[in-house]
C-alpha cells in the first residue's frame, strides 16, 4: 500500500515538474526573442524571476524525503536551437553540513545572559581542528562565534574581527566567503595554515534551518559520528539508495542521536540551492540562489559566472 501511495507521489510529482519544463520553455522562447548584447542580462533576469514563480506554483508535492530526492535528481533543460539559446537547471540540497550560525545559546546560570557555544557544536569543530592539527583551536572557535553573534566583546584576545576591519560583517555568518573572511584573519593572527586543508564547503551549511541526513556530505558525517568506517560513511552518503527515516533505523546509539538532535539534523530539510546556466551563442550567464520549498522563498541570488 505505502509503495502504491509512493508511486502515485511520484507520478504527480513528474507531472507537474514536466508541466514546469513546458511553461518554462515558453518563459524561454519568449524572453530571448529579441535577445542582444546589452539585454542579455536583464533578460536573464527575467527568466530567474519566471523560473522563481514556477518553482512556487509547481512544488508543493515535494513535502518529504522521497518526493525532495526525486526533485533533485530530475534534469531542467531547456533548450532553443534556431536561437542557439540553452537553459539547464540542477538543484542541490542545501542541508549537506552544520550551520554555524545555530551555535549559540544563552548562558542562563549567570545574570548577563552571555551567549555561549553549545556543547554538541563546540565538539563538532574541535573534531574538525584537532583531525587537521589547527594550532590555536580556542582562538578560531572564539572568532567563529564572536562573528555569529552581534556585539564586540572579545571571547579571547583578538577574537574580534570587527576591531581590525569596522566594515567586517556580524551577527551570522553569511556564506562559504563570509567563513574565508574568518580564516585569514585567524592566518594574520597565528601565521598558521592549517586551516587552508579544511575541506569547509563540504563541512558547513550557511542558510538551512538543519542537516538533512539523507544529503549530509560524508565528510560532515565523518565529523558528526566518529569511529564510522569509510565503508559505512559510503552507504550512508553517496552510495544511499533510500532515504533513511530515523537514527534508530541507522543502528545509532542513545548518545550519538541525542548529539544528532542537538545539531539540529534532521530527515527532511527542504531548503535546496539552484544552480542555472544560460547560454546564447557565444555568451553565458551563471546564476544561483537558495529556494525553500516549503515558505516559497529565495534568497542568496548570485552571479557566478558571466561572459
Amino acid at each position: 500500500m505505502k509503495k502504491g501511495i509512493a508511486l502515485l507521489i511520484t507520478i504527480a510529482l513528474v507531472a507537474a515538474i514536466a508541466a514546469l519544463i513546458g511553461i518554462a520553455g515558453g518563459i524561454v522562447d519568449h524572453s530571448f526573442k529579441r535577445i542582444t548584447n546589452k539585454q542579455f542580462l536583464i533578460q536573464s533576469n527575467a527568466m530567474l524571476d519566471g523560473v522563481i514563480e514556477l518553482l512556487g506554483q509547481n512544488t508543493s508535492d515535494v513535502n518529504d524525503s522521497m518526493t525532495l530526492d526525486i526533485f533533485l535528481m530530475m534534469p531542467f533543460v531547456f533548450e532553443q536551437k534556431e536561437r542557439g539559446l540553452s537553459v539547464d537547471i540542477t538543484f542541490t540540497s542545501e542541508a549537506g553540513g552544520l550551520n554555524l550560525n545555530h551555535m549559540l545559546q544563552e548562558d542562563n546560570t549567570t545574570q548577563e545572559k552571555a551567549l555561549i557555544i553549545k556543547p554538541a557544536y563546540e565538539t563538532y569543530l574541535d573534531h574538525i581542528l584537532t583531525v587537521y592539527n589547527v594550532s590555536d583551536k580556542i582562538l578560531l572557535q572564539s572568532m567563529i562565534a564572536d562573528t555569529v553573534d552581534s556585539d564586540l566583546k572579545e571571547r579571547t584576545t583578538g577574537s574580534e574581527i570587527a576591531f581590525e576591519n569596522p566594515f567586517f560583517s556580524q551577527g551570522a555568518i553569511y556564506s562559504l566567503e563570509h567563513m574565508e573572511q574568518i580564516l585569514e584573519a585567524y592566518k594574520r593572527l597565528t601565521l598558521d595554515f592549517s586551516v587552508d586543508e579544511i575541506p569547509w564547503e563540504q563541512l558547513l551549511s550557511f542558510r538551512s534551518d538543519g542537516v538533512d541526513f539523507n544529503h549530509i556530505t560524508p565528510e560532515a558525517l565523518s565529523m558528526l559520528v566518529g569511529g564510522l568506517e569509510p565503508s559505512v560513511v559510503a552507504q550512508m552518503t553517496t552510495d544511499r539508495v533510500e532515504t533513511f527515516e530515523s537514527f534508530e533505523a541507522l543502528g545509532f546509539d542513545s548518545e550519538t542521536i541525542k548529539t544528532m538532535n542537538d545539531l539540529g539534523v534532521l530527515f527532511f530539510v527542504p531548503q535546496v540551492k539552484a544552480w542555472i546556466n544560460i547560454r546564447s551563442d557565444n555568451r553565458h550567464l551563471g546564476l544561483t540562489f537558495s529556494y525553500h520549498l516549503q515558505t516559497k522563498k529565495a534568497t542568496q541570488i548570485e552571479i557566478t559566472n558571466q561572459n
